[in-house]
């Protein structure tokens, strides 16, 4: 996140007034299928810069999700962090929230402005992910939260097809430098956080189709969560989450 934010006023800086700045904002939804299955409410925001000349172009993407509903959790693939726990909160029926948000600054080459041919356009970016599950006793309140945070770099291809409906097609993969767990529970004074051991490399694919000012986005994220051992709190096993999904654009 820090990255993304500094690439933003990387671009905006007077030294660089003479690029070509593009920016697009996002409306969608996401499905998280992972401990349960969850939609989300996303929102986006891009901006990018290329020069007239260039065949490349720098970007920096934002994207936050809120969870719609809340699933029931099964308890057999929970175990709680907080020793403490009211027993209420061991009896009655347990309910998870997601909520979550990514950032994304890179490069993609060869991306002429004036092609009429499809293009092969390679792409490099720093790449960060979290997701954070909440845990919830329907009439007890919250219990605990788990969030799991991935940093890494994303190395991928894709196909641009222009026209006056242009089509690109992205296919990534980001392999994480960097990934912790953190636990957040209402009997502990402060979070713990664990390094994640394990790492594993996760797969972005992406299509984007584009006509003037407006744009439809589609990805398929598969993002592997390393197992966690810690034994001030808990462990957690390996998993792997799937998130299909969609974003309507405005570009001005």
């Amino acid at each position: 996140m820090r990255v993304s934010i500094a690439l933003l006023f990387l671009l905006v800086s007077p030294g660089i007034f003479g690029q070509k700045f593009r920016l697009n904002t996002s409306i969608g939804s996401s499905a998280i299928l992972w401990h349960e299955n969850q939609n989300t409410v996303d929102l986006g925001a891009e901006l990018s810069f290329q020069k007239p000349q260039q065949k490349h172009k720098i970007f920096a993407a934002l994207k936050a999700m809120g969870n719609i509903y809340g699933s029931s959790v099964n308890r057999g693939n929970y175990t709680p962090f907080s020793k403490g726990i009211p027993k209420i909160g061991l009896t009655e029926e347990l309910e998870a929230q997601y909520r979550g948000g990514q950032a994304e600054g890179g490069i993609i080459w060869n991306t002429p402005q004036t092609s009429k041919s499809p293009t092969l356009s390679p792409s490099l970016s720093y790449y960060t992910k979290s997701i954070a599950r909440k845990i919830s006793a329907r009439s007890s309140g919250s219990i605990e939260e788990e969030k799991y945070s991935l940093h890494g770099i994303s190395a991928g291809m894709g196909l641009l097809i222009p026209g006056k409906t242009n089509l690109s097609i992205q296919v990534k993969i980001m392999e994480p430098f960097y990934e912790k767990v953190t636990f957040y529970g209402e009997n502990r004074e402060v979070p713990y956080k664990t390094k994640v051991s394990g790492k594993a490399p996760n797969f972005i694919f992406k299509v984007d189709i584009s006509r003037k000012t407006y744009g439809l986005g589609m990805a398929l994220e598969i993002l592997n969560f390393g197992a966690a051992d810690n034994p001030k709190s808990k462990s957690i096993s390996a998993s792997q989450a799937i998130i299909p999904s969609t974003l309507l654009t405005y570009f001005f």
